[in-house]
């Protein structure tokens, strides 16, 4: 199947649920899935190819005056990424089927999960980067209208505003960025700029264009300080958290970190801005998430944490770092879409998310409890599971990495991270499916139809198959994925449980010690967490809205005061400026040529 099919099969497939909701959910959810289907069929057909090195290309001139061309190419890292999207996509497709109730417009969901699912598609398989902008563009858009779904609630409708708000302003830095790097490289297809390392980073812009897109990466990421918009996303229907913060939205930052690593990584710039930034994140975001109530909301922090895990091994810009990085974007989309889709489960059967109002549903929902723990116990980073494996190799990167000429502040700081995130995954079981069995649910809970609960199992499945089997189930696609991020190292790893005594274990014993004792000690933990100030970020960016939309108001009523003489005045002096402008340049244009 050819590369634009593959990009274009969500776009077409779009049209059939509004088409087909007559013929009922099961008709509508069929035709999404299938279109899902086909697209990962199309997509896996190119694999023998990949892993026999080869880099498949597809294009077409559109605008070649402009640079603006229709060029896709497949590598290990779009491989990588899209299959993400597409097999985790055909997951939350059958789950949604079941958790949206008959009252939701199905049709116009799944036209909008297809939309998204296209434009990041079309994100990762871009070969231009123009084209990446567009797609990147459409990703904020659809993700608004799915975040926005529930339009009858105002905390969804504030969600989806803040969302797009935000990475759509992160979005206008990075195009600028963008522009930038082409005009470096002298190109704005991808294959060129990555042959051009060195000419960008001997750029005197290089440094603007490195800030510039990465403003863009860190809004879409959710990093500190634009990680205030993802917990508020959570007003979104479950499917739509567990497929944009998981395995979709959130990675698009990390995809283009990845993509643009052989060319932006490796100078001081980098390490200091990527790196700290990610350090800084994801501490703030696993020590926020102790203290939520909600089960999203501590989803949500817990989400912010890991994505800032992987920006900062991205940052270090060393190449097993950044191998470290990519395995740990897979277990991450494993095991956190399993528990997004768990809390989900809970939410529909309790009627209720707030971790003060659950406990005891081991003894009601025993097979929902079972994947819960599982995905939790991978997420804290426990043996035996796949987060073990790449929490192993993120410990032990932040321990060989110095940070301003000191080698602790990143192993002490990742450590304590770790700790937070054994104490919320801790948390996340212990406070909703041990102790007794409440009597005050609205009705009796229990376990759900096999349509909500397999989608969960399956990647809880893979959660345990890749952690018993590391360097057999993951090892290939990982090895593929660095080569691609590296600009073709091949490098000596071996992904394994075990790797003998070293810094890394010692600093997971640590973890899990100190996160088990703050779980037994929280109700002490907490009084202390709410004796200390609370800065809401969401307040802050209500008064910079505020703000703008009074300096937009004073403008309009100041221009627009009903005088014509102030209207033609100000026409005049326009008319003069741009003319002085076009006179002042076409001089010195003619003087260059004398």
């Amino acid at each position: 199947m050819s590369l634009l099919l593959i990009v274009l099969l969500p776009f077409i497939g779009a049209l059939l649920p509004a088409l087909m909701i007559r013929a009922g959910r099961n008709a509508c959810a069929t035709g999404t899935f299938v279109t899902t289907l086909l697209a990962f069929v199309g997509l896996m057909s190119h694999a023998p190819a990949l892993f026999r090195g080869e880099v498949i290309h597809a294009g077409w001139e559109w605008l070649p005056g402009l640079g603006l061309n229709v060029n896709f190419f497949l590598d290990g890292l779009g491989f990588f990424f899209a299959g993400l999207i597409l097999g985790i996509g055909m997951l939350i497709i059958v789950y949604a089927r079941y958790y949206l109730s008959k009252d939701d417009p199905m049709g116009s969901f799944y036209t909008y999960l297809l939309l998204f699912q296209g434009a990041m598609v079309g994100i990762v398989l871009s070969d231009n980067i123009l084209l990446l902008l567009i797609f990147w563009e459409l990703t904020s858009l659809s993700s608004f209208l799915l975040i926005g779904y529930w339009k009858h609630l105002p905390e969804g409708r504030q969600g989806a505003r803040m969302a797009l708000t935000v990475t759509g302003g992160g979005g206008l830095a990075m195009i600028a960025g963008m522009l930038i790097l082409g005009d470096i490289a002298g190109s704005y297809d991808l294959t060129v700029i990555l042959q051009s390392s060195e000419e960008i980073q001997a750029s005197p812009y290089y440094l603007a264009a490195l800030v510039l897109i990465l403003v863009g990466c860190f809004t879409k990421s959710a990093q500190f300080p634009f990680h205030f918009w993802l917990p508020h996303a959570m007003a979104a229907p479950t499917p739509v958290s567990a497929y944009l913060h998981s395995a979709t939205m959130v990675k698009a930052g990390l995809f283009l970190m990845a993509r643009l690593w052989p060319v932006l990584s490796g100078t001081d710039e980098w390490f200091y801005i990527v790196a700290t930034t990610g350090l800084v994140t994801m501490l703030l975001g696993a020590f926020i998430a102790l203290f939520k109530d909600d089960l999203k909301g501590l989803l949500a922090y817990s989400t912010v944490s890991h994505l800032g895990l992987v920006t900062m091994l991205f940052g270090f810009g060393t190449p097993m770092a950044a191998t470290a990085a990519v395995f740990h974007i897979l277990n991450h989309a494993t095991f956190k879409a399993a528990l997004f889709m768990n809390a989900g489960i809970v939410d529909h059967e309790a009627g209720t998310r707030d971790i003060r109002r659950l406990g005891g549903l081991m003894n009601l929902m025993p097979v929902t409890a079972t994947l819960a723990m599982i995905a939790s116990a991978s997420m804290a980073g426990l043996p035996l599971l796949n987060g073990f494996l790449s929490k192993e190799m993120m410990l032990h990167e932040a321990a060989n990495t110095e940070w301003a000429g000191q080698g602790w502040v990143l192993a002490s700081v990742a450590t304590l991270a770790a700790c937070f995130s054994v104490a919320y995954s801790f948390r996340y079981v212990a406070h909703v499916f041990w102790g007794k069995v409440r009597d005050d649910y609205p009705h009796r809970p229990h376990d759900p139809p096999v349509g909500m609960w397999l989608p969960p199992a399956v990647l809880v499945a893979l959660v345990i198959l890749i952690g018993l089997f590391p360097d057999t189930l993951a090892g290939p696609i990982v090895a593929l994925v660095s080569r691609a991020v590296t600009g073709g190292q091949v490098l000596d790893y071996h992904l394994a449980q075990w790797h003998g005594f070293t810094a890394a274990l010692g600093m997971s014993v640590i973890a899990i010690g100190v996160g088990t004792l703050m779980i037994r000690a929280y109700p002490k933990v907490r009084a202390l967490w709410q004796a200390g100030p609370h800065p809401q970020a969401k307040r802050v960016f209500d008064e910079l809205i505020a703000a703008i939309v009074g300096l937009a108001q004073g403008i309009t009523h100041g221009l627009h005061n009903g005088s014509m003489q102030r209207y033609l005045a100000l026409m005049l002096a326009a008319m003069l400026l741009v003319g002085f402008a076009v006179f002042h340049g076409s001089s010195h244009a003619l003087g260059e040529r004398v």
